[in-house]
């Protein structure tokens, strides 16, 4: 997904960067961008899939609040972008895809053994990839209030809320689980 939106974003001259932060208003709902985006939604039905399973398989050690609730509300989040139309999914596609690769790198070395020490860093860009998406947010609203308009608004301001949601809820994890780590390691030295 994070190459195929890539790809789509960078060689379709009607799209290039900017389009893809800001949609025209009348923007129709075809092309690979839009392809990109419905499968990046089924691929979020599957993650919420493993979710249920591990809820069915009583494996409650391995939830979290935030685990459950970014798994159930972000299919709600994603539909919203294809009915809207909504500007700037496709960095969304991209950098959460590229951050889902990342993720589950780790994941998969972990299950053959091999326990990498960069945990924290696959929170970290979590982190990172919601700031981003506030300093494109903030470009795209300039070019939406003072331009020619942005397709999709009202869906931009649902995953505004939603980003701002699961960036209070990472930062609070990241707090959790490694800072209070590094303070109690730093004492102890």
């Amino acid at each position: 997904m994070a190459v195929g939106c890539t790809l789509s974003i960078t060689s379709d001259p009607t799209t290039r960067f900017f389009n893809a932060i800001c949609f025209p208003v009348d923007m129709k709902p075809s092309g690979p961008l839009f392809f990109w985006a419905q499968v990046f939604y089924l691929s979020k039905i599957l993650e919420f899939g493993d979710t249920i399973l591990i809820i069915l398989g009583k494996s409650f050690r391995r939830l979290s609040f935030l685990h459950v609730y970014h798994h159930a509300t972000v299919l709600f989040v994603c539909f919203i972008w294809l009915q809207t139309r909504q500007s700037m999914f496709p960095l969304g596609v991209l950098t959460n895809s590229t951050v889902h690769v990342i993720m589950y790198g780790y994941f998969f070395l972990c299950a053959v053994g091999c326990r990498p020490r960069w945990k924290r860093l696959v929170t970290d860009f979590q982190l990172v990839q919601f700031v981003f998406g506030f300093g494109i947010l903030a470009l795209m609203l300039s070019q939406h209030f003072f331009g020619s308009g942005c397709s999709g608004i009202w869906g931009i301001y649902c995953t505004a809320a939603f980003n701002g949601s699961l960036l209070a809820l990472f930062f609070n994890f990241r707090s959790k689980n490694y800072v209070k780590k590094t303070t109690e390691m730093i004492k102890l030295s």
